[in-house]
């Protein structure tokens, strides 16, 4: 028996836009202007339900924390004021 998890991904039909064009139209003051539908597949939401077995959802985290930055390292590093940032870049 293969276990699978459900997740939210980025809508393949409309690529994460949400609202996809159907064709321009005249506004009241003669402009026109293109004109928007929801996706379809989507509803307008922008988002889709995948299942994925588990050993993916493992990848799909492994991948996410790896993208995180290193908030430990980042607290020890001391702020570039911009007065800093001005003296280095005239070279006092």
């Amino acid at each position: 028996m293969m276990v699978k998890v459900q997740i939210l991904t980025q809508c393949e039909q409309c690529e994460g836009e949400a609202y996809l064009p159907v064709g321009e139209a005249e506004s009241n003051t003669g402009e026109t202007y293109m004109r928007y539908k929801p996706c379809s597949k989507c509803q307008g939401s922008a988002k889709q339900t995948k299942w994925v077995s588990l050993r993916e959802f493992a990848d799909l985290l492994e991948r996410a924390v790896s993208m995180e930055p290193d908030w430990k390292e980042l607290a020890q590093q001391q702020f570039a004021t911009q007065y800093t940032d001005s003296c280095d870049a005239a070279g006092i």
